[in-house]
């Protein structure tokens, strides 16, 4: 009996020993190649806006809540979430530095059982992005001293653990980012902001598809009101705009129109009288001819896309250079989307 204490004990000394003597640091890390620009998977990680899109947890517990919380990209984003504790647990991630088109760092915190430095590196391959998800802890902080112990002993687990989820999850980031349209929108003037409205005369004409159509009643829809404004005296307070208004169902209005320093008592013709969208857009600027427009717009979708916006039923073209005084490729116009709310929580 004496021996088998013995033998108990000298067991027990080796496991405490062992354990200590094990590593406390753990660091995981795996990687993918997705076929989607540096600049674009980069906004797409720099935001919690798409999480539950390729997350290998969110499904995992669908009784789960997750919060998002402070900026909508970047330093100071935040995610927190309450779930079933055998399952996801609770705890809360918040982004701490990033490095556009490089590296994004992430501060982890999975309450009592501990914390985390997490995050992803971007390295541009071609076309392709190879993305890289790492982890790294610190086994002993922020836990109990019994815990810290064990700890050490479930860090050998950790790469097997971790790296599955991880394997998991940029499995699904890259069919969903390669689900969105191919575009690296890093080079295009982008930026959100609150628009005011403005008074204006336009002219609105229905649906057509047709370019050259479009082009020539625009150009008649200009003639028309600017016209007027010499006959009435009225000036301009802004540049021309094309405003397009989607309908219910599925048709929409084209609205040549021209902000006003005033709006007069009677109208003629086919020009209306009222106010310029406003509220919450996302605003890009093209710059050259007006016929290669549509990348940019391409662009600014994805940018949308990106960054988890919805896109509204109002659209417009605000034409800053006068094309009778500019250059084709020197010519600016901005180009608005109106925005719709989006739910922060998941």
């Amino acid at each position: 009996m004496k021996k088998v204490i013995i033998i108990v004990l000298l067991l027990f000394a080796v496991f405490v020993v062992t354990g200590y003597l094990l590593p406390k640091h753990v660091h995981v890390e795996r990687a993918i190649t997705v076929d989607r620009p540096a600049a674009m998977m980069f906004e797409l990680l720099n935001s919690y806006q798409h999480y539950h899109k390729w997350s290998p947890w969110v499904g995992r517990d669908p009784k789960a809540e997750f919060i998002i919380s402070g900026p909508d990209s970047g330093v100071g984003a935040r995610m927190s979430w309450i779930g079933d504790p055998t399952l996801v647990g609770s705890g809360w991630q918040e982004i701490i530095s990033s490095k556009p088109y490089e590296q994004i760092n992430i501060k982890l915190d999975f309450d009592a059982q501990g914390i985390a430095d997490t995050g992803f590196k971007l390295v541009v391959q071609a076309d392709a992005t190879q993305v890289i998800w790492f982890f790294d802890s610190d086994l002993t902080q922020g836990v109990s001293f019994p815990n810290s112990f064990l700890a050490r002993y479930f860090g050998l687990l950790f790469d097997q653990w971790v790296g599955q989820d991880y394997e998991l999850g940029l499995a699904n980031l890259k069919q969903y980012a390669e689900s969105i349209p191919v575009t690296d929108f890093n080079q295009l003037e982008i930026e959100q902001l609150q628009v005011t409205a403005q008074e204006i005369l336009f002219v609105r004409s229905n649906n057509n598809r047709d370019p050259a159509d479009i082009t020539r009643i625009m150009a008649a829809a200009y003639a028309e009101i600017s016209d007027f404004m010499t006959h009435t005296g009225i000036n301009m307070s802004g540049q021309p705009m094309v405003i397009t208004r989607v309908l219910d169902r599925g048709s929409y209005h084209l609205d040549a129109a021209i902000p006003v320093d005033v709006i007069p008592a009677e109208l003629s013709g086919h020009i209306n009288a009222g106010l310029s969208p406003s509220g919450p857009a996302v605003r890009a600027v093209h710059y050259g001819q007006y016929d290669q427009i549509t990348s940019s717009y391409e662009k600014l979708v994805a940018y949308m896309s990106a960054h988890g916006l919805k896109r509204g039923e109002v659209s417009w073209e605000h034409y800053i250079s006068d094309p009778g005084n500019t250059a084709q490729a020197e010519r600016v116009t901005h180009i608005y989307i109106m925005l719709e709310a989006v739910d922060s929580s998941l």
